[in-house]
């Protein structure tokens, strides 16, 4: 290791939590990171001329020239930059950024800028008021639940006497052609001949058809289609019907609540289906209500948060918000061309997520808040329980893991922060 004494370190303070760290490597330093390179590379040097091992450090030193350089320079601003910020108790949030980095065999200096946690000074943790609605579920919603799981039990039925109407199901092979060119191409497909479409006019035009049929659709495509090649064209769907289906729902009876998991009679099966409806709302509503009091916390205290860590939280989201756009069928390049205007709309949620993670941070610090073993284990059996695992699963898969545990206990005292809030709010 390098000796210390040969690093000097002096600091300037930046923007926001930003600071720049001046760092300067004697040459003492830097001719004994080349030594130590060549004598690690010398065994194995195979230079013409010379047995391995065997050739002289200046004809090493020639040979080598470029990737000591490159070594020593890694190694030593590696060295000296952890011993600048170990030296001076700085805990950067991520990798610092080197720049004007001067380098010969003789001196080294550079600049780290680094960002640090921000001063907060708490001036509201009491008191935060926020909305809770009051969580109701009507009869009409648990029927409607009803009709989704009578719609999931349907039954579809050949119709070989009579010609396809509204309501119906076509199993279909067809082709798609705009402006002469095939865009789209589908075998066994299924279509539901309905009133209200995505293009319209579609079904109407496939009313009366039979099994066996060929016909040719003619849609325009909305200004907002979400293929841009498409976008307010015109389009033909050469269409060859295999077979008309008609939908046959069963009956709402207790047949249907046995067939439907554990249930005896239907009024069992409406029971655990207004029970989920409860639970559900009642985590949609207390999760508006946490983000209500975080935003209400964030109005009262005011930092500066760090640029650099924001950025990076955004570039996480941007890579969010890309993953699920792919997910719903969207194109790659159509998100590429509305990057600055997607990562525009999500800077103010970045800005608060970093926000709300210092200040429930703060919170826990102050308020002695910490996450033991007990806090731990019951955090396990929760996750054993939400995702139906056996719990000595969810305990082996932690265990040897200290950095999973670790975040797990960081989200434990995230969550006692909040509860903290909670506790301590005016709930309207």
């Amino acid at each position: 290791m390098t000796d210390v004494q040969a690093f000097k370190v002096s600091i300037k303070e930046g923007k926001a939590s930003e600071k720049v760290l001046s760092i300067q490597v004697g040459s003492e330093a830097i001719t004994k990171e080349y030594d130590a390179f060549y004598r690690s590379v010398e065994p194995r040097a195979k230079i013409p001329g010379f047995r391995p091992g065997k050739a002289p450090r200046k004809v090493v030193a020639m040979h080598f020239a470029q990737e000591a350089r490159q070594e020593v320079l890694k190694h030593l601003i590696s060295e000296s930059y952890r011993w600048a910020v170990e030296s001076k108790e700085l805990k950067p949030l991520l990798s610092p950024q080197i720049e004007e980095v001067q380098f010969d065999e003789q001196a080294l200096s550079y600049k780290a800028m680094i960002e640090v946690r921000p001063k907060i000074k708490l001036s509201r943790t009491e008191g935060l008021s926020a909305k809770k609605e009051a969580v109701v579920i009507k009869p009409s919603e648990v029927d409607e639940h009803l009709k989704r799981l009578q719609e999931s039990q349907a039954r579809f039925k050949t119709v070989e006497d009579r010609a396809a109407q509204m309501g119906d199901y076509l199993v279909v092979d067809y082709t798609c052609t705009v402006d002469g060119r095939e865009v789209e191409n589908r075998k066994d497909d299924w279509l539901e001949v309905r009133e209200e479409e995505f293009l319209k006019g579609f079904s109407t035009q496939l009313v009366g058809v039979r099994a066996g049929d060929v016909r040719d659709v003619k849609v325009s495509f909305p200004d907002k289609s979400g293929r841009e090649e498409l976008r307010g064209k015109e389009g033909v769907f050469h269409v060859q019907v295999k077979e008309v289906k008609t939908k046959e729902l069963p009956p709402l009876n207790d047949d249907l609540a046995k067939d439907a998991g554990e249930f005896q009679t239907l009024a069992d099966l409406k029971a655990q289906i207004e029970k989920d409806l409860r639970a559900s709302k009642e985590a949609e509503v207390e999760a508006a209500y946490e983000k209500a009091l975080l935003e209400d916390l964030v109005k009262h205290n005011k930092i500066e948060l760090p640029k650099r860590l924001v950025e990076q939280r955004l570039h996480y989201l941007l890579g969010e918000a890309k993953k699920n756009l792919l997910q719903q069928h969207a194109r790659e390049e159509d998100f590429e061309k509305r990057r600055g205007e997607i990562s525009k709309e999500l800077q103010p949620e970045a800005e608060r997520q970093v926000h709300v993670a210092f200040l429930l941070d703060e919170i826990a610090e102050v308020q002695s808040i910490t996450a033991g073993d007990e806090d731990v284990k019951a955090k396990m059996k929760e996750l054993a329980d939400r995702y139906r695992r056996p719990l000595e699963e969810v305990e082996q898969y932690y265990a040897g893991r200290e950095e999973a545990v670790a975040n797990l206990k960081e989200q434990i005292r995230t969550e006692k922060a909040i509860a903290f809030l909670k506790q301590n709010a005016k709930q309207k």
